[in-house]
C-alpha cells in the first residue's frame, strides 16, 4: 500500500482515532476538535498508529533525496519543426507531424485577440458588436462557441452595502468560461467595493465571488460562492468566526467547499498576516500553526500557505519566490497527518501554474546547474538529464498537474519547446527553425494536452503604425 492509499483509506477513519494515537507517539502537539464520522474500519486505532509511524518514514525521505529521487532523461526528436509561413488570410489553418509523434496546428488571427490560458480557446475582444467571443481551433479551423452563453444578475452583501453582480458565462467540454468585465462594484461613503468572478477550481456549477475593500471602514477581501444554475448567493465564511479579524486577506476555497484558508489580521500594532484554516461546515477557524503544531511567523513574505486539493495544505517558509532556504509541509486535513516534503533546500522556486495560488511543483539547480523537479506534496524529486539551469529554461505544468511544458530560449528566440509527462516518465522535445517572428514570443499551455505559442506579427513596430493586430498562433498536442 502506497502514501496515496493510505490517506485515501484515513478519510474513513474518526479523528479522534488518529489524535489520540498521535498523542501517546508524541507525533503532535496541536489538538484538533474531532469530527463525528461513522465507523468505516476495523482496528482503526492500529491503522492510525501505523500512519503516525508513515510519517516519520515521509520526514526520513525529505531529508533524504537518495531515498526518493528519479531521473528522467530528454529525447530530443530528430525531426526539426520547420514553422510554416505566415498564410496571407486570417483564420486559414496549417498542419503537420514534427518527428511522428507531435501534431501542430498553425493560425492567423486579425484584430485584438488573447487568450484565457490553460481553458483551450481563443478570445476575440474586438469583434464588430463589441462582444468578446471564444473560438476553438477543429478540425483545421477555427469554430466558434459559447453562442449560447448565460446570464445572471444577483447581489453580495457586505459592511451594509449592496453591490449588484452581473455574469455572462457558459461551459464548453466540461469546463466553466467566464466572459472579462463583468461582476460588480459601488462606490460610497468613502469606500470602494469590487466583486471579480472566478472560476473555482474544475467545477462549472458555481462560481468564486472575490470582494475586495478599500476605503475609511477597513482594507479587507471577502468570498462568497454563486450557483450558476440559480443565481443564489452564499457567504460561505459567515459564522466561522472570520468577522473579529480587522482584516483579511488572500481568501482561498477548496473546490468542494468544506475549508478556506485566510490570512488574518487582529489589528494589533506590530502582529502581521497570520494563516488560518476555516472549517466551513463546522463553522470553526483556528490558525494553522496550531492543527499542524509548527511555529508559523506572520512578518509579511516570511510564509506561504496553499490548497494542493480539497484535503491538502500545503505550507512553505520562506516563500518559494524567495532566495533563502525554504521548508515545505504537508499537512492532510481529514487526519491531521503533517509531513515535510523540503527541509532547508537551496534555491527552491515553484513553478509556474495558471492559478496563483497553485504551487504543487518546485524546481531546484544544483552546483552544476542540474535541474530537479519537487512534488511539494510528497517530497519526491525527478532529476532532468539532457538540460541545465544554463539554457535559459521555463516551466509551466499544466492545470492537471501531469505535465509541464519546457521552453529553451536563446537570444530571445524560442529555440526549444517540449513537454514532461510526470506520469509517463518521457520528457520529448523538438527544435524549431525557419521562423524570424520567434522574438517576442508568449507560451503556454492551451488545455491540459495541447500547448501553445503566439506571436504579435508586428512586434517592434511604432504603436499605431498598423491598423489592427496580427497574431500568428502555433498549438501542439503531444
Amino acid at each position: 500500500m502506497n502514501a496515496k492509499y493510505l490517506l485515501d483509506a484515513m478519510e474513513g477513519i474518526q479523528d479522534r482515532y488518529i489524535i489520540s494515537a498521535q498523542k501517546r507517539l508524541g507525533y503532535i502537539a496541536a489538538e484538533k476538535k474531532a469530527r463525528i464520522h461513522s465507523a468505516k474500519r476495523a482496528f482503526a486505532v492500529a491503522l492510525a498508529a501505523v500512519l503516525v509511524l508513515i510519517c516519520t518514514v515521509a520526514a526520513a525521505m525529505a531529508v533524504s533525496p537518495e531515498f526518493r529521487e528519479a531521473i528522467m532523461s530528454l529525447f530530443q526528436l530528430g525531426e526539426v519543426e520547420w514553422v510554416p509561413d505566415v498564410p496571407e488570410e486570417a483564420s486559414e489553418v496549417k498542419q503537420i507531424t514534427i518527428g511522428g509523434e507531435v501534431s501542430a496546428q498553425y493560425v492567423k488571427v486579425d484584430g485584438s485577440w488573447g487568450t484565457e490560458r490553460g481553458q483551450g480557446l481563443l478570445q476575440q475582444l474586438d469583434a464588430e458588436d463589441g462582444q468578446e467571443r471564444f473560438f476553438d481551433v477543429v478540425n483545421g479551423g477555427l469554430v466558434e462557441v459559447g453562442v449560447d452563453a448565460s446570464e445572471i444578475s444577483t447581489a453580495v452583501s457586505w459592511y451594509g452595502r449592496t453591490i449588484h453582480v452581473h455574469l455572462r458565462f457558459f461551459a464548453y467540454n466540461d469546463m466553466l468560461y467566464l466572459y472579462n468585465g463583468y461582476g460588480g462594484s459601488c462606490e460610497e461613503d468613502s469606500m470602494t467595493f469590487v466583486v471579480d468572478p472566478e472560476r473555482l477550481g474544475s467545477r462549472a456549477d458555481v462560481v468564486l465571488l472575490r470582494g475586495e475593500c478599500y476605503g475609511s471602514e477597513a482594507d479587507t477581501s471577502w468570498a462568497w460562492v454563486c450557483d450558476l444554475k440559480t443565481g443564489e448567493v452564499w457567504d460561505v465564511l459567515a459564522g466561522c468566526g472570520i468577522e473579529r479579524f480587522a482584516s483579511i486577506e488572500g481568501v482561498q476555497l477548496s473546490e468542494d467547499l468544506k475549508h478556506a484558508l485566510i490570512r488574518g489580521w487582529d489589528g494589533t500594532s506590530g502582529s502581521g498576516m497570520t494563516p488560518y484554516l476555516a472549517d466551513l461546515e463546522e463553522k470553526t477557524c483556528i490558525p494553522l500553526s496550531e492543527l499542524m503544531g509548527l511555529d508559523i511567523p506572520a512578518a509579511f513574505g516570511s510564509y506561504e500557505a496553499a490548497f494542493y486539493d480539497s484535503n491538502t495544505v500545503l505550507l512553505a517558509i520562506a516563500p518559494l519566490w524567495r532566495p533563502e532556504p525554504s521548508s515545505v509541509w504537508a499537512y492532510h486535513i481529514p487526519s491531521g497527518m503533517v509531513t515535510p516534503t523540503a527541509v532547508n533546500e537551496e534555491g527552491l522556486a515553484k513553478i509556474d501554474s495558471e492559478d496563483a495560488y497553485d504551487w504543487a511543483l518546485a524546481q531546484k539547480v544544483d552546483e552544476n546547474g542540474s535541474v530537479t523537479i519537487v512534488d511539494l506534496r510528497t517530497g519526491k524529486q525527478v532529476k532532468l538529464e539532457g538540460i541545465t539551469a544554463t539554457d535559459r529554461c521555463y516551466f509551466k505544468v499544466n492545470s492537471a498537474r501531469t505535465k509541464l511544458l519546457w521552453v529553451d530560449w536563446v537570444d530571445n528566440r524560442l529555440n526549444r519547446l517540449g513537454v514532461i509527462d510526470l506520469e509517463n516518465r518521457t520528457f520529448k522535445s523538438f527544435e524549431r527553425e525557419n521562423m524570424e517572428l520567434r522574438y517576442n514570443e508568449a507560451v503556454f499551455w492551451l488545455d491540459d494536452n495541447r500547448v501553445a505559442t503566439m506571436m504579435n506579427l508586428h512586434s517592434g513596430e511604432p504603436y499605431g503604425s498598423y491598423p489592427a493586430g496580427e497574431y500568428y498562433l502555433c498549438v501542439y498536442e503531444f
